[in-house]
């Protein structure tokens, strides 16, 4: 009797336990989504060659856009975070003789999800560091690093990052 109790116990464990994980890989909280965009457009405006593909392995539906110059390079990128709202990403970086201006914005409209909580736990990365502000409008973050300027924002209509890194060329030996 014993044992047929224990094979229903499991019986009943193994038909819960695809809802219970499909569960956990649907919802998804709004800092963790804020803080892996803010990564994505980290790895487009450091000038990554590698940011096209990384960011197809993320899930966003990433390509390259026409730049008018040898100088620059312009991507586009977008993906929907269900529960959280779709995304869309423009970066360009453009080419200096001795620095790469790189930048990045993702929108998204009518986000979903606990917009203060997004914004804190990117204010609360190691590698920034700046203002928060909230007021009956939303949550503001204008946050900085060394290389690095970052401006974020969740009010009731969207949920923004905007960020600037300028990164120094190393110059070789014969100075070029």
């Amino acid at each position: 009797m014993r044992a047929a109790g224990l094979l229903v116990l499991a019986a009943l464990a193994l038909v819960a336990q695809p809802a219970m994980a499909q569960g956990k890989t649907k919802t998804s909280s709004a800092p963790s989504i804020a803080l892996g965009a803010l990564e994505m457009c980290e790895t487009f405006a450091s000038g990554d060659v590698l940011a096209l593909e990384s960011a197809t392995e993320a899930g966003w539906d990433a390509y390259d856009q026409e730049a008018e110059s040898p100088f620059l390079r312009s991507y586009a990128a977008s993906q929907d975070f269900g529960g959280f709202g779709y995304a869309d990403l423009f970066s360009l970086v453009e080419s200096y003789p001795d620095r790469t201006l790189g930048y990045c914005r993702i929108d998204v409209s009518e986000p979903h999800g606990n917009g203060p909580a997004a914004i804190a736990a990117i204010a609360g990365l190691d590698r920034y560091e700046g203002e928060v502000r909230s007021t009956d409008e939303g949550t503001y973050a204008s946050l900085s690093g060394p290389d690095r300027m970052l401006l974020t924002h969740w009010d009731d209509y969207s949920f923004v990052i905007q960020l600037t890194i300028i990164t120094p060329k190393v110059q070789n030996e014969t100075g070029q």
